[in-house]
Formats: C-alpha cells, structure tokens, sequence
C-alpha cells in the first residue's frame, strides 16, 4: 500500500475513533455527574487525577519501543527487539509495582490526606485500594499499545480502545441506574481495562508473531543503551507538561485563585483544537523511524512536506470557525461574557496553530531520526521562557500576559529554531516552508472566512451549538471544494477518491 494511501487511511480512523471516544466521555460524564453524590463524583475526579499521573513513570521508554518496533519490520533482528521488548516489559512491571507499594502505604492516610464525610472513609478507602492496585497490575501491559502503535496496526488499536471505551460506558450507566456505590464503578473501570489489554495483546501476536517475552531476556545493558534516547524523549514530555500545566499554578499564585477559573476554561479549549488538528502526529513516528532504518532521506523529507502541508489543511479548516465563534460558544456553553476570556481564547489557539503546523510536526520526525538533544534542549529553553513571561505579564495585563508568555517563546522558537532545523534537514528553501500556510490560508481560509462574515451580516446572533455548527458546515463547503482543487496533487486527489469509493457503495459516489 502506497505511504500516503497508509497515511490517509491510519489518520482517518484516529479522526473516527477520537469523536466517538469523545461522544462516550461526555455521555458518561453526564451520567456520572447527575447519578453520583457530588462528593463521589469529586473522589472519582481525584481517582483519575491522582493515577492518571502514573504516565509520567513511562519516562520515555514508550516511545523508545514504538522506535525499535517499526526498525525491526525493517532489519528483522528479532533477538535484539525480544531483548529490549522484555528489558522493557520488566521494568514497566517494576513500576507497577511501585504503583502498588505506594497506593497501599497512602491508603490509611486517606482520611487525613483529603476531606470527605466520615461515614464514607470505608468505601473510599477500598476504592482507592482497588483503583490503585488494578493500576499498577496493569501498568506494565501498556507496552502493547506501543508496539501496535510502532508497527502501525492504528485501525486495529482504536477497534480496541473504542470497544474498551463503549462496553465500559454501557457497564457503568447500567450500574449507576442500578444505584451502585463507587466500590463497583472502580472494578468496572478496572475490569474494561484489562479487557482491553488481553485483546492489545492477542492483536500484538497477531501482527508480531515472533515477539517474545522472558524474564530471562532481561538485560541491564540494554536498559543503559535505551535510556539516551528515552530520558530525551521523557524530559521533552515533561516540558510540554510544565507549559501546558502550570500556567494555573502562576495565575492562583500572583493573580489569585479566581481568575484560574477563567484561564482554565480558554485552555480546556486550546487542548480540544490541537486535539483535532494533531491525529495525524500519531502516524509521523513510527513511518519515520522505519524510513530512518532503511537510511532512506528522501522518503523522510517527503513524508515531513507532505505532513505538514496536510497539518496546515486541518488547523486552517478548524481555527477560522473556533477563532469566528469562539465568544458565542463560551456563552453557549458555560454563560461566560468576559471579553478578556475571550481574547485569552484566541491568543491560546493561535498559539496551538504555530506549535502544530511549525514544531510539534516536524518534532515527531526529527525525534526518530537522532535529534533527541537538540529537541529537549529546545523543550527546557521553552519551559524557562514560558514561566519567566507569564510571571513578568501577568501583572499588568491579568489572563491575557499568561497567555502571551505561552505565545511568545513559541512563535520565537518556531521562526528562529524548528523552521531553521527542518530547512536544514529537508533541504529547502524559506518560501517552501512558509509556502503551505500561505497557500492554504489564501485558497481556503479566505473563502472560509468570507463566508461566515456574510452570514453574521444576516444573523443578529448564535444562540444554539447547531446553529453554529449549521453555519460552519454551509461556509465549509467552498472551502474544502478550494481545497480539493488547490491543496492537493492530482495523485492525492484520486487517491482519496479511492479510498471514499472503497468506504461507500459505489452507486452512492460516482467522482
């Protein structure tokens, strides 16, 4: 199968499978916030809070399995990937077991620890036991996901989680309607989750028959040798974390807690839109490490044009309706009509637009193709500009100097740093790495834009979601025919006519 066919194909599934993730949640959310106690919901809240952090213990090794598995679909050299799958698997279930230790070391502090009615103390207490222990039992399974990840089996990955994410939803509305405690919740959730673990690893089988894992494979020296790439991989993880996660922290502590309302709010938002415009980044790793093991440069700058001018597609479709609309959903959905929150908004999806199209793109290739240091460095000169703005601005312009303090290094970096570098490594001209957006911004964005300003001539204002998404739908339609005409070769044209045939039946599509 021709790459780009793969690569349309693998990132429309993600695409697929993400709105129906995203459906479930915000059903179940809605259940579960209706049905519980709110002091239950709130320590379901904190359940999550607390165990979702136990992803920071991968420190990198995820993506360094994804690395070695799509290298070995290409030299074979099983025993070396049997050695680093088990080093790996091993250290995963020692980590779990750390997840354990500590769950039940804090458990009879519980009480002490956080605030809730005494006469819940019992249910909580074993709640948080068998929440924490499933956790860690599992923990070291998630290595299979990985390795479906980086020998891009992605379709049969999101068949799983998305089965996962719909037979837990169906399992946990029937036991809220059922009045079930929060006890019962947490071995649902658990149960589904291991569900989903033995078919990742049925599935890993299938597509990695020769995969073996063995205590006996376990080798400290290919622990050593893993960790060059993985803690630079880790450390970028975590840089990402600091500047998407502590802006709160800064506003509570120099402008007070309730301003932190508002600002997260405008993030929440910022993190849905670069959560739709980066499904294809999933992709970009695993395909550049095999082209990277085959020692085959031109691919990889293909791939790396061909990706991003795609990603420049998706942000422009997606940030001319979020930036046009984003006053009218805020009051839609939460009664918000603070025009400060409104431009805090817009300057965090600007912000998400540079970072996708002009750093976080080419990051998932160049970090398979040995520019780990360089992109770590860049995540810690980040991380030190993004805390030095936001404290120095927030005095004088409140939730907007937050916001300009995450804005600023990273249009900074992206001109002055990852444009250069990707010049650099695919040897090409400035107006060939600027060409993409201009030419889409032009040829889709403008028509996009124009359309919806005609419609606000008409419309006194937007008072429902559908009316919003109505408009959008009807001003999308020049611009993804613009699209169609000007963004994409001849090749890629029939190519996506192919694959639309090949999902419809041929007598409702006639291209």
């Amino acid at each position: 199968m021709p790459r780009t066919k793969q690569l349309i194909k693998l990132t429309a599934s993600n695409y697929l499978a993400t709105i129906i993730k995203f459906v479930v949640m915000v059903y179940l959310t809605r259940e579960m916030f209706l049905q519980l106690p709110r002091e239950s919901y709130g320590f379901w809240a904190l359940l999550w809070s607390i165990f979702g952090y136990s992803v920071l213990l991968d420190l990198g090794f995820g993506i360094a399995l994804q690395k070695k598995t799509s290298e070995v679909l290409v030299h074979q050299d099983w025993d070396n990937y049997n050695r680093t799958a088990s080093t790996l698997f091993g250290t995963y279930f020692l980590l779990g077991f750390v997840i354990v230790l500590l769950t039940c070391l804090s458990a009879p502090f519980l009480h002490v620890i956080f605030v809730f009615e005494p006469g819940q103390r019992l249910i909580y207490t074993q709640c948080f036991l068998f929440f924490g222990i499933g956790t860690g039992l599992l923990f070291p399974f998630g290595i299979f996901t990985e390795v479906l990840r980086g020998a891009l089996c992605i379709q049969m990955r999101n068949r799983i989680e998305v089965l996962r994410d719909i037979a837990n939803c169906i399992a946990l509305v029937i036991a809220l309607r059922m009045h079930a405690d929060i006890r019962v919740l947490a071995v649902i959730a658990v149960t589904s989750q291991c569900l989903a673990n033995i078919a990742m690893y049925i599935a890993t089988k299938r597509a990695l028959p020769r995969l073996r894992l063995s205590w006996r494979l376990y080798s400290p020296t290919k622990m050593v040798e893993l960790m060059s790439f993985s803690l630079c991989a880790y450390v970028i993880t975590i840089s990402n974390l600091i500047v998407f996660r502590t802006d709160q922290i800064v506003i509570s502590a120099l402008a007070g807690v309730g301003l932190v309302a508002y600002y997260h709010v405008t993030t929440r938002v910022a993190e849905m839109f670069r959560l739709l415009c980066s499904q294809i980044h999933d992709l970009l790793a695993p395909m550049s490490s095999s082209y990277h093991a085959q020692q085959d440069k031109q691919a990889l700058q293909q791939l790396l044009l061909r990706s991003q001018r795609f990603v420049c597609l998706i942000v422009v479709l997606l940030i001319v309706p979020s930036w046009f609309f984003v006053e009218d959903l805020l009051r839609i959905w939460l009664e918000i009509d603070n025009q400060q929150t409104f431009w805090c908004a817009r300057i965090l999806l600007l912000n998400i637009a540079i970072l996708v199209i002009y750093r976080n793109t080419t990051n998932q290739i160049l970090l398979m193709c040995g520019y780990q240091k360089p992109l770590m460095w860049i995540g810690i000169t980040e991380c030190i500009a993004n805390l030095t703005l936001s404290c120095l601005l927030i005095q004088p312009l409140g939730i907007l100097g937050v916001a300009l303090g995450t804005l600023i290094p990273n249009i900074l970096l992206a001109i002055f740093v990852n444009i250069p570098m990707t010049r650099k490594f695919t040897n090409t001209s400035h107006w060939q790495s600027y060409k993409p957006l201009i030419i889409v911004g032009f040829t889709v964005g403008l028509p996009f834009a124009s359309g919806l300003i005609l419609f606000e001539q008409v419309t006194e204002n937007y008072n429902s979601l559908l009316h919003i998404i109505a408009v959008s739908v009807i001003c999308a339609i020049p611009a993804l025919f613009s699209a169609y005409k000007c963004c994409l070769s001849a090749g890629e044209r029939h190519q996506l006519k192919h694959i639309i045939s090949s999902m419809l039946p041929r007598w409702q599509l006639k291209l």
